[in-house]
């Protein structure tokens, strides 16, 4: 009986092909989740000079070309307002 000598060339190819298309897979996904990061840190900044005021009642910070202003204060909404001035 005659023993065949396994071919394990294509095998390792194979092995390595995969490994190489895993580890672009993950490259991939990890520039796509750091854009989509940075994409929201850019929209969450305000631009440069304008000023922020601080809500009393709920203690959010609003732009001040935003806010509405009652009896003295600045708030992020009337509802907030109405609640702070029936204190």
């Amino acid at each position: 009986m005659r023993i065949l000598p396994v071919r394990t060339e294509p095998l390792l190819l194979r092995l390595l092909f995969i490994v190489l298309i895993v580890y672009i897979l993950i490259r991939a996904i990890k520039a796509y989740l750091a854009g989509t990061r940075s994409a929201k840190r850019r929209r969450s900044t305000t631009p440069e000079g304008e000023e922020m005021i601080l809500d009393p009642q709920c203690q959010t910070y609003v732009l001040k070309k935003d806010a509405i202003l009652q009896a003295g204060n600045y708030f992020c909404s009337r509802e907030c307002a109405k609640l702070f001035l029936s204190r």
